[in-house]
């Protein structure tokens, strides 16, 4: 007999009601009716935690005053009860970050405390620690609470992290408290460390001790849930039933503004985790301080179609309730692509990626190896190679390195035919024991920079870690802020920067490792040192080498490609369009069967390839067309765009956002047809 599905095991929709203590008294029929017309299924309401909005008994908890305006003085309970006469979950919201006053002078070592040894005080409510009693033990007592009186369908917990800042971001720093210093001390047998400071291990070691304290706090919380209720699901980041991430926008954020925030979060969480569902919270306001003002509805809409288009869960959200909301701009876009998923979640139902590419994310190289510059050096690598495979039409999926080894005994690493590395210096030799035989069984392989070069601490290696690039060793290093400015890279080889022949000279900057090969290795372009750029009378350059920007490799029955500088974080920065080529075209050339899509979308158009149900394929097209700057517009409308995907046969094509089928028909080496017309999404379903 196979075992009933868990609710959070098929398509849900999310819609967040996040209410203020004066809330208490709303309407819930009501929100219940207002959910539904969003096309979600799904409440997450305020429970429990910095305000309970039931009758708690707990002396660490605070009933809102407010629940005096509910003739049942209890909104948890109604609310509950009318959203499952209504077919609606409920999902109970927990804030366990802050404290009021009284409870923490009954109990100051539940708090925060700081280097100067102050509290951290906000809006008169005190951060606690997730070190201490107050998560460690009470957490739970608040939640077997809840369980004890209502059929809560999941618990979510907001804030669930050790607070370095505050709401206004206002800087406190690691937290001194003695349930810190002592777990700490007795993990790792070392002083906790005071500041952020990467020159210390003990910051390095703190960092660990940040990720292991809270996975081992939720998986308790989750062992505790499913002791009283295994079918009550725990959504949160860490050690969850649904993996749940919040995709938003900041009012001082600089630009260029990352887009596809939930694209990469998205990816990165269904290809660590196949076996979890994922749900990921498009922000409906523009920031914290800004609550009541919403989100540019261009922006959300980008987000709830990278989400949908993963087979994530969407989920959206407001301060408040649904009836008072000052400003509705964006509730279109919401309905709208809630409601698309509503009525079509069948194809929703067990989707998983198809794409043929991976890039392989690095938390590990970003804080050993990058340290203090792991953005500069590793996120923008990687962010680079995403934006390039997404401009490229090169449908790909995200591998966290931890999960690189695992990923090859359960075969799905053999599924890909490229991997890709974008300056992951920090691998270990299991890592690269398993790169190794991925790429000599057949797997492609393109590597950029440091990648490789450093072990699992971020100390160099003697020699070059990856036996299947073409590489031997690093003869000399030249990287700095200006150490390769005015530097370029000459086109050698004009197959190896196609459809670009008014292009001879590549743009090179910051850094460039100069490397010895392996026998059989084939260099491409030629390095331009660094010239003089000014006056321009005297702008010419003096020498050439031919020291190589790109060198193809075969191993084994697969093929790599090497890139000894950064073009991936040239390409995030600058957007040259050779930057992009040249990573492009490197995937292509190594993966077996090359591209899985062609297509005649301009690079503003995404292409994500996905398996759904019975043997069909779901390929789903975003439309980032109206996106300049900090606007967020409607898209212009892209039309007739030819696509095909290779591997596949069907013999229909449906355009399930235009309700019509697509004249398909079967080529060579897959299918192709042609969407008439594009807006922001559509998902085309062969069958």
């Amino acid at each position: 007999m196979v075992a009933a599905k868990r609710w959070w095991e098929s398509p849900f929709r999310i819609f967040q009601t996040n209410i203020r203590e004066i809330d208490a008294g709303l309407d819930e029929k009501r929100v219940v009716r207002d959910i539904l017309s969003f096309g979600a299924n799904t409440w997450l309401l305020n429970t429990a935690g910095i305000v309970s909005f039931y009758p708690s008994k707990l002396p660490f908890q605070h009933p809102s005053p407010w629940l005096k305006d509910r003739p049942s003085g209890d909104l948890i309970g109604d609310a509950i009860r009318e959203a499952h006469a209504n077919n609606i979950r409920v999902i109970s919201r927990a804030d366990f970050s802050k404290v009021h006053q009284d409870v923490y002078e009954a109990h100051p070592d539940w708090c925060f405390v700081s280097a100067k040894g102050q509290h951290q005080i906000y809006n008169g409510l005190y951060s606690t620690c997730p070190s201490g009693p107050y998560y460690q033990e009470k957490s739970i007592e608040i939640i077997g609470e809840v369980m004890a009186n209502y059929p809560t369908d999941g618990f979510f917990f907001n804030w669930f992290n050790f607070s370095m800042r505050d709401y206004s971001g206002t800087y406190h720093g690691i937290c001194q408290c003695a349930h810190c210093q002592r777990r700490f001390r007795d993990r790792f047998g070392a002083t906790l460390p005071k500041e952020e400071d990467w020159s210390n291990p003990a910051y390095l070691l703190w960092r660990q001790y940040v990720r292991e304290t809270l996975e081992e706090l939720a998986g308790r919380i989750r062992e505790s849930i499913k002791t009283r209720n295994p079918d009550v699901a725990l959504i949160l980041r860490q050690n969850p039933d649904v993996i749940m991430h919040e995709v938003n926008n900041a009012v001082d954020r600089p630009l260029p503004l990352w887009k596809y925030w939930a694209g990469e979060v998205g990816r990165e969480s269904r290809t660590a985790h196949p076996e979890k569902p994922c749900t990921i919270n498009a922000v409906m306001f523009l920031d914290l301080p800004y609550r009541f003002s919403a989100e540019q509805p261009g922006l959300v809409g980008l987000h709830l179609a990278q989400t949908i288009a993963l087979g994530v869960n969407p989920y959206a959200y407001v301060i408040g309730t649904t009836a008072n909301q000052p400003d509705r701009k964006n509730f279109g876009i919401v309905r709208q692509m809630l409601s698309f998923h509503r009525d079509h979640m069948g194809y929703y139902t067990g989707m998983r990626s198809a794409a043929k590419v991976a890039i392989i994310s690095s938390i590990r190289s970003e804080e050993r190896y990058g340290r203090a510059d792991g953005i500069q050096k590793v996120q923008k690598a990687r962010r680079g190679a995403f934006r390039a495979l997404i401009e490229g039409h090169v449908p790909f999926d995200i591998l966290p390195d931890e999960h690189l080894v695992a990923a090859s005994e359960d075969g799905r690493l053999a599924r890909y035919e490229c991997v890709v590395l974008p300056n992951v210096a920090a691998l270990d030799d299991k890592q690269l024991a398993t790169l190794d035989a991925y790429v000599e069984a057949g797997g492609g392989l393109v590597a950029t920079y440091d990648s490789a070069a450093f072990d699992a601490d971020g100390n160099p290696r003697p020699g070059f870690g990856l036996k299947c690039l073409g590489v031997d060793s690093i003869t000399a290093r030249r990287e700095g802020p200006h150490a390769m400015r005015s530097a370029y890279l000459r086109v050698t080889r004009r197959e190896d920067l196609p459809d670009s022949d008014d292009t001879d000279f590549v743009a090179l900057d910051r850094a460039f490792l100069h490397i010895s090969l392996r026998k059989g290795a084939v260099p491409s372009f030629a390095l331009i040192p660094p010239s003089r750029y000014g006056p321009p009378e005297k702008i010419y350059w003096d020498i050439e080498t031919n020291h190589p920007g790109l060198v193809w490799h075969t191993y084994g029955k697969g093929k790599t490609a090497y890139f000894p500088w950064p073009v991936d974080a040239l390409f995030f920065d600058h957007s040259l369009p050779e930057h992009r080529t040249l990573i492009v075209n490197a995937v292509t050339r190594v993966s077996a069967g090359g591209r899985q899509v062609v297509t005649s979308a301009p690079p503003q158009v995404e292409v994500n390839v996905g398996a759904g149900p019975t043997d069909t394929t779901l390929v789903h097209l975003i439309n980032y067309s109206g996106h300049q700057e900090r606007s967020f517009h409607e898209p212009l409308e892209v039309r007739d765009i030819g696509v095909e995907v290779r591997g596949v046969t069907c013999t229909r094509a449906r355009s399930t956002w235009l309700e019509r089928d697509l004249p398909v028909e079967q080529t060579a080496g897959g299918v192709a047809f042609t969407v008439p017309k594009l807006a922001l999404f559509d998902m085309i379903a062969l069958t």
